[in-house]
């Protein structure tokens, strides 16, 4: 994530649960519980941008 992170900023990352696969380790809430945490030094709106804003920009969601 770090990695990711600095090559390509908040304002450029989209998440996603990758279900139903996440349901094999455990379900997607423990692997967006760890995204926040891996998160967890960027600011309100940057973790909203990834967690959701930047898809909708993307995909042209409203």
């Amino acid at each position: 994530m770090t990695i990711a992170l600095g090559s390509f900023g908040p304002g450029r990352l989209l998440y996603g649960s990758d279900w139903p696969l996440a349901e094999l380790g455990g379900g997607a809430a423990p692997w967006k519980s760890a995204l926040e945490a891996l998160l967890d030094g960027l600011s309100a709106s940057e973790r909203a941008r990834v967690f959701g804003g930047n898809a909708a920009d993307v995909y042209s969601l409203s």
